[in-house]
């Protein structure tokens, strides 16, 4: 019963964030100063033009009615029409979101991959009395961990695409241009978690269990396997949501570095031309999958940990 109530709890307070977050991107044309009508006639444009726009994107109208009409428009899956390409921004972004969503998932794989084998073999090594690796260790992940997307992708495509032509510099077409954006993406969520999961395999080799298996002489890599492991990695769980917003915000960043026609180039290009609503349609995404993703990771900490769920 106590589960259940957790998981309404959850879900009420992810209702009320999503609320929270609709409010403020519907908030987003009208706290921007200017005349959004003016913005899509152009500045040549007389009133009388002017007013056709607001009529036609309907601003004319009182603005508790317009955001009734937005949030009846998202539940219908319409998020409004382009400003400038009178397109549906629904289509829009369809249209980008493969590109975005290929760049997450391969970041959020080498994050699973390589952050927990990282961490566990840094703590393996550290529990060894190795000062010199511990000091090496924290210099390189805390660098690596407090490097801007910007900074690491533009040295990647300097080094791999330009200097060495090893990968594509720009755009989406195919395998090999996705490595180099997903590693920039990554890498400093990747040293984050390795940093939590090597501290955490230090306290878990110092337990009773592993000690008890070191004692009947269970072999290395089962007692790393089936007692480490299992007990370390979900640590990384705990930074779950930092780590997806930093993706998502790293992702916008690179995807402008690589010219990858994804989500983030499309909102810094409609931030640039004034298209808000192509801006409110991205940011209400993006941030819908920031929150529900959240929401699914602390769901997660509470069936793995449930000294956590009860905290």
């Amino acid at each position: 019963m106590q589960h259940w109530k957790d998981i309404a709890g959850r879900g009420a307070r992810l209702v009320i964030v999503l609320f929270c977050v609709v409010v403020l991107t519907f908030s987003m044309v009208h706290l921007i100063p200017g005349d959004p009508a003016r913005t899509i006639a152009g500045a040549q444009a007389d009133q009388s033009a002017v007013d056709i726009v607001r009529k036609e994107f309907g601003l004319d109208r009182p603005l508790l009615e317009q955001f009734t009409s937005y949030v009846g428009g998202i539940f219908q899956g319409d998020f409004g029409m382009s400003f400038k390409t009178r397109q549906p921004v629904a289509d829009i972004i369809v249209q980008k979101l493969a590109p975005t969503l290929s760049l997450t998932l391969a970041a959020v794989i080498l994050i699973a991959i390589f952050g927990v084998l990282i961490g566990l073999v840094s703590g393996i090594v550290s529990a060894r009395q190795r000062p010199g690796f511990d000091v090496a260790f924290s210099s390189i992940t805390g660098a690596l961990a407090a490097m801007p997307h910007y900074l690491t992708a533009t040295f990647l495509v300097f080094l791999f695409a330009v200097t060495w032509k090893v990968f594509p510099v720009a755009g989406a077409a195919g395998f090999t241009a996705l490595i180099l954006p997903a590693i920039a993406v990554s890498l400093r969520p990747t040293m984050m978690v390795a940093r939590v999961i090597r501290v955490r395999t230090l306290e878990v080799l110092e337990q009773s269990y592993v000690r008890t298996a070191w004692s009947k002489r269970t072999r290395p890599s089962r007692v790393y396997v089936r007692h480490v492991l299992p007990n370390a990695a979900p640590a990384g769980l705990a930074l779950g949501g930092t780590l997806f917003a930093s993706l998502i915000g790293g992702a916008v960043v690179v995807e402008i570095v690589f010219a990858r026609p994804g989500l983030g180039t499309e909102l810094i290009q409609s931030v640039i031309s004034g298209d808000y609503p192509v801006v409110q349609g991205i940011t209400l995404v993006l941030g819908t999958s920031v929150v529900i993703v959240n929401m699914l990771i602390d769901v997660l900490i509470g069936v793995f940990d449930p000294q956590a769920k009860e905290a």
